[in-house]
């Protein structure tokens, strides 16, 4: 039940993060005048192959206030282990170690982050690499129930048992482009 559970959640957060919108979820990584629009794309002060100080500087900045106060950066691994060894003028890491027993996360200018295996990170050039926005505003719902059928007889001779899932669909979009900026590389 819990390996299933981390199927289906991975399933989700596939499409949510990249979906089409086409019989999918539209993802945040898609650029779609239903979703969040080019306009919201940053890519100013960063490089052609990985972002910068001055680029999450300037997505951040781009993001309006009352967003930024409840903002979260969202990244790839690879993506976040060039962001810690970025530092300012004075040679500090812009990332801050959170404290775990006080319940602070991990920070990235002064921001909360998580990371996604599904968000974009192919370091070259006008490629997306991460988003900062208000999460609220991607609208998610499942819209059946899901039906879990038990194939006990098709692996009888080998001992295991399948499962097959019907009836599961879940749609989901950002409702509001304004409450997102996505980080892209320069052109």
């Amino acid at each position: 039940t819990q390996r299933v559970g981390v199927m289906l959640g991975e399933t989700k957060e596939y499409y949510s993060m990249i979906g089409t919108g086409a019989n999918q979820p539209l993802g945040l990584f898609t650029a779609s005048d239903d979703g969040i629009t080019t306009s919201q794309d940053v890519s100013t002060g960063n490089e052609t192959t990985q972002p910068t100080f001055d680029g999450l500087i300037n997505a951040q900045g781009a993001l309006k206030q009352a967003y930024d106060n409840v903002s979260t950066w969202i990244f790839h691994r690879d993506c976040v282990t060039k962001i810690r060894k970025l530092k300012d003028g004075e040679g500090r890491y812009i990332w801050t170690m959170g404290n775990v027993v006080a319940g602070i996360p991990n920070r990235i200018l002064d921001r909360p982050y998580r990371t996604s295996q599904y968000c974009p990170h192919t370091f070259t050039a006008s490629n997306y690499v991460g988003i900062i926005g208000d999460f609220r505003y991607y609208y998610t719902t499942t819209v059946r129930t899901m039906a879990v059928q038990r194939l006990v007889e098709l692996y009888a001779l080998t001992g295991e048992i399948a499962l097959l899932f019907d009836g599961m669909a879940f749609d989901g979009m950002p409702v509001l482009a304004e409450a997102f900026r996505r980080v892209k590389l320069a052109p």
